[in-house]
């Protein structure tokens, strides 16, 4: 068996075993390979697909290739992964609330950092001081599961081939194709021991998925491939085009987050997250309808428990209690980084918000600091954008329509007009849009 010889299989379009998949694995993860090799291999998968097997086995293959987390047997081990969109915050609320209301559960949300647009969910949590995101090893991870019940980390020590083969297919252009991102996310919650999983797939203009067909069609496929790795898994089809909030940018998302915890979030955002914690303790059977589980995530958002949960997560992730405490119960911007400036951007005309194009909002944060373009670049935490419209508002000339903040002393002026672009109106009233698009499960 030789590396040379597999990629020549799959480039005949052939089906690799499981041995061939888990001995390029191991090369990839021992470092016995070409960065070439690697990037040969990932684009004859890209180019010829994975089927379910290979998908499977390129999963079982990627999770085994470093820690495997196995916590408490009395323990109901959940996650959530979202496929991403501007805004989407929803797990930093999600986890201590959800956690709140089960005091078997255990959630061992292993986050990643943003590449392209805004910052991911560990860049929006590194914005708070003290915060780190990698400063644990397995063990660590399961004491702090079996004795507190979550955490929301990076680590390197869980599916290292996925670390290695995700920067590769970054720079091959191999990201988006369905068996890669599904062995890459579930390989993932294997090694963090999941057993019961909620994917939120975006649907949407500002998604990888454009239409609800699409998104079908990896949800089967994601689902498939969970339950042959032994997690019963759940994808929600949810919309994605405007933001989710009224906050884009890292510090700013927290600050949002905080006010979600003290059940003064949103109404996008509260409802994601009641929804997504709903269905997962009807999953495990917590409750009997989904129905019922939203309540209890209401109810542990509205009493203060999930914010408490909160502020004792950030303590065992080593931020300094005076911090946390200010930040969950004080005066939460004089703890995060703020920006200098902030800029009004207001309706040219006047008409009702048909659609927000959470993608020009994106872009233009990213330019200005808030993601990342390059895998080490910095990120300014303090920059992004508040929204002060939602879709079926009415505007009038000159209304506010969102706040930009940031930190450049000469502002391009192609920012404020790409964003003054992104709101959209009509003269017809516009209804709201419900944000669940449909449901895909084992069943």
């Amino acid at each position: 068996m030789s590396i040379i010889s597999i990629i020549k299989k799959k480039c005949q379009k052939n089906e690799l075993t499981d041995d061939e998949i888990k001995f390029f694995v191991k090369c990839t993860v021992d470092g016995c390979i070409d960065q070439c090799q690697i990037g040969a291999m990932l684009m004859a998968l890209y180019l010829n697909d994975l089927t379910n097997a290979e998908v499977c086995n390129m999963t079982t293959a990627m999770a085994s290739s470093g820690k495997i987390l196995k916590f408490r047997s009395s323990a109901i081990v959940v996650d959530k992964h979202s496929t991403g969109g501007v805004g989407d915050k929803v797990s930093i609320p999600l986890v201590p609330a959800l956690s709140a209301t089960q005091e078997d559960f255990i959630i061992p949300m292993v986050s990643g950092r943003g590449l392209e647009f805004t910052g991911g969910t560990l860049d929006k949590l590194e914005s708070i001081p003290g915060f780190s995101s990698f400063s644990f090893d397995d063990q660590q991870l399961l004491d702090m599961g079996n004795n507190f019940g979550c955490f929301i980390v990076g680590s390197d020590d869980l599916s290292p081939a996925d670390s290695v083969l995700y920067k590769a297919r970054d720079v091959t252009a191999t990201v988006d194709n369905a068996g890669l991102i599904i062995a890459s996310i579930i390989s993932k919650k294997a090694a963090a021991g999941i057993k019961y999983l909620i994917l939120d797939l975006k649907v949407g203009s500002a998604s990888f998925f454009h239409s609800i067909d699409e998104a079908k069609s990896f949800g089967k496929q994601f689902v498939l491939v969970a339950k042959m790795m032994g997690i019963e898994c759940r994808v929600l089809m949810t919309r994605m085009s405007a933001p989710i909030g009224n906050y884009v940018g890292n510090s700013l998302e927290i600050l949002e987050s905080i006010n979600c915890l003290r059940g003064k979030g949103p109404s996008d955002l509260q409802a994601l997250v009641e929804l997504i914690g709903g269905h997962l303790l009807e999953m495990t059977h917590k409750v009997s309808s989904v129905n019922e589980g939203s309540k209890r995530m209401a109810e542990s958002l509205n009493n203060g428990t999930a914010l408490e949960k909160f502020k004792q997560m950030l303590i065992e992730l080593r931020v300094d209690e005076r911090i946390a405490d200010e930040l969950c119960y004080g005066s939460t911007t004089s703890v995060l980084p703020m920006a200098k400036y902030e800029i009004e951007i207001k309706a040219l005309t006047s008409g009702y918000v048909n659609g927000i194009h959470g993608m020009n909002i994106a872009k233009v944060c990213n330019k200005l600091g808030a993601g990342r373009q390059f895998s080490n670049q910095a990120i300014d935490p303090a920059v992004g954008i508040r929204l002060l419209v939602k879709k079926g508002d009415r505007v009038d000339i000159d209304t506010v329509c969102m706040v930009l903040y940031h930190n450049e002393i000469d502002l391009n002026e192609s920012y404020l007009i790409l964003l003054q672009q992104s709101i959209e109106l009509v003269n017809e009233i516009v209804e709201p849009e419900d944000i669940l698009l449909g449901v895909i499960d084992c069943n």
